[in-house]
């Protein structure tokens, strides 16, 4: 089963050790953890690092958290925290750095670069930018993606065919792998119709595990979790998926929630 299913929506449920499940309307639970989680979506019972379980209540816009100490004497609780699950996007504006490109971009212009740049960790500022691989150049596969992109930090960057382009920076190689990983300093971008990036919405840690970076599995390619991917590809790249993502706190990305692919190129920070 892929990731992008044109026609259905997307269902990714992530276990405790970041494993993940992925199920699409309408083709029922395809483990515990999902069946459970379908059969009371606005109640999610997890657990925060000291192992103390907590019920987290989604009223649709946030979460809603309420700790409970497993004291049988004791039946009180903390007083809720209200969290948004979207917050506003930082505006990408162009620096001076203007890095060397290995060749011309397609989907960049010389100030998208130099936005980007001024976006990235310091220590990645300064870096060659190498066109690891094109759809132009080199064709639609994923399995093409992710041999070339054994290099490190890198940056996606996507234009559907409503000419929405949007992307996003990520700090470890593309790669297949049974969990998530990468770490926080990953962000997802839009730079048409407007510049904007959004960093990794680490305040959600607070009340939940919100550390879903990177996902690889050899039908697709995905960024974020919970509820949505912010960008998922398929295995043939032509289509893709974004939606309301957690991680980040972004919203769709793309022209729509469901997507063709019109041109993708991956950059590699050298």
């Amino acid at each position: 089963m892929g990731c992008v299913h044109p026609g259905r929506a997307q269902h990714s449920v992530i276990d405790d050790e970041g494993y993940v499940i992925t199920d699409w309307k309408g083709t029922g639970a395809s483990s515990q953890a999902a069946r459970a989680q379908q059969a009371d979506s606005a109640h999610i019972i997890n657990h925060n690092p000291a192992g103390v379980p907590y019920t987290q209540q989604r009223d649709g816009a946030h979460i809603l958290s309420s700790w409970t100490e497993q004291n049988p004497a004791s039946s009180s609780a903390s007083p809720e925290e209200d969290i948004p699950l979207q917050v506003d996007p930082t505006p990408l504006c162009p620096g001076d750095i203007m890095p060397e490109l290995s060749e011309e971009s397609a989907l960049l212009s010389d100030q998208d670069v130099r936005a980007l740049v001024l976006a990235l960790p310091l220590r990645h500022r300064w870096r060659q930018w190498n066109l690891m691989y094109s759809t132009a150049r080199d064709g639609i596969s994923l399995q093409t993606l992710y041999r070339r992109a054994e290099v490190g930090p890198s940056i996606l960057v996507v234009r559907d065919r409503a000419q929405h382009v949007f992307g996003c920076f990520t700090t470890e190689s593309w790669r297949v792998a049974p969990r998530y990983y990468g770490t926080g300093e990953s962000f997802v971008f839009q730079l048409q119709p407007r510049a904007v990036m959004w960093p990794w919405h680490q305040k959600l840690m607070a009340v939940t595990r919100n550390d879903f970076f990177q996902f690889g599995r050899g039908d697709c390619l995905a960024l974020g979790g919970a509820p949505h991917y912010a960008l998922c590809l398929n295995g043939d790249l032509e289509f893709g998926s974004s939606g309301e993502s957690d991680t980040f706190g972004s919203p769709c990305l793309a022209g729509s929630e469901e997507f063709e692919i019109g041109r993708l190129e991956l950059w590699g920070l050298m």
